[in-house]
């Protein structure tokens, strides 16, 4: 019995599918499960893959932003080298609870920045001192008040 009639509940054509690539099942006899020395080369393609794709999140204005983010116990910190040609007045700087959107590039392109966890946008401090942008923001508490919520009749 063969690695494919083994196993009838697994569709091994549709994981070949989402794998992009033949499964290799190697000698006669010899289970899915026995050889798995194709997966190294598969796992170190995908993170390639990602690397390269989060590489490309971060580029603003064709050349890469380079950004950090930092996150303390009450606060995140952001910090975006800007290129010099960049004008850091022509730019804008706007927070939402989840993420932070940069405007004002010389190319007209936007950056988008994730946060780690959810924040205040109120609290949001922007600093500019040597090529930097700062941005630090309070994030929003764990332990929240609970509001009351009336009921009507």
């Amino acid at each position: 019995m063969s690695g494919y009639n083994r196993q009838p509940w697994l569709k091994w054509d549709q994981i070949e599918k989402f794998l992009g690539q033949k499964l290799p099942f190697g000698e006669k006899g010899q289970t899915f499960l026995d050889n798995m020395t194709w997966v190294e080369g598969y796992v170190q393609d995908v993170l390639k893959k990602a690397a390269d794709g989060f590489q490309n999140a971060n580029i603003a204005g064709g050349k890469a932003a380079g950004t950090e983010t930092f996150e303390t116990h009450d606060h995140i910190i952001v910090h975006v080298k800007l290129p010099k040609e960049e004008d850091p007045r022509a730019m804008q700087v706007f927070v939402k609870s989840n993420q932070i959107k940069l405007t004002g590039f010389v190319n007209g392109k936007n950056q988008i920045i994730k946060l780690p966890s959810l924040v205040l946008p109120r609290t949001a401090r922007v600093r500019y001192k040597t090529r930097t942008l700062q941005i630090q923001i309070r994030k929003r508490g764990l332990k929240e008040q609970y509001q009351e919520a009336y009921i009507r009749f």
